[in-house]
């Protein structure tokens, strides 16, 4: 949440964006209207890191075994 806040005070910063401004003053109204959009592929890939971080292995570690593993999915 404070991710897209900060992203869309960015763009009012930058633009001078009106929408961006009544978006920002009536935030709580707005928030629930925001989704998340991940790829399918993507959203695999966060779940077998998780998955190999679990197993013990270190982030990078975890990313490059995600990988092959999602490789051998398909």
């Amino acid at each position: 949440i404070k991710e897209l806040q900060e992203l869309i005070e960015a763009h009012v910063a930058a633009t001078g964006s009106e929408k961006g401004q009544k978006v920002l003053e009536h935030f709580a109204d707005y928030l629930p209207k925001f989704k998340k959009i991940i790829p399918n592929d993507y959203k695999n890939m966060l779940q077998l890191t998780t998955q190999m971080e679990e197993k013990g292995l270190d982030r990078d570690q975890a990313l490059i075994e995600a990988f092959y593993e999602s490789m051998e999915q398909k």
